[in-house]
């Protein structure tokens, strides 16, 4: 895992267990569970294209990730809910 500027993390995987359970991000040197995420928050780098994501848990630790629009609509997705689709623009529901 490379931490790239201001914290934030550039690789990460996102585990799936049994049903029921909440899904893990993880990467080399931090792991949380979806359902330990109070919220989250996204800013695009205007200068580079790539998302700055960071997921706000309830104990008031905050874990950055650097990721691209399709790594960012996985976790909205991963998250919250399975139809959110982040776009340039806005913010749309897929039904």
């Amino acid at each position: 895992m490379i931490a790239v500027g201001k914290g934030y993390y550039s690789s990460f995987t996102i585990s799936v267990g049994s049903e029921g359970e909440s899904p893990t991000i993880h990467g080399n040197s931090f792991a949380i569970k979806t359902s330990n995420v109070d919220f989250i928050t996204t800013k695009k780098n205007i200068e580079t294209g790539e998302y700055w994501c960071k997921f706000h848990t309830i104990s008031g630790k905050e874990i950055r990730l650097k990721v691209s629009l399709e790594e960012l609509n996985k976790i909205l997705q991963i998250y919250g809910n399975k139809n959110i689709n982040y776009g340039e623009n806005n913010v749309k529901l897929v039904e």
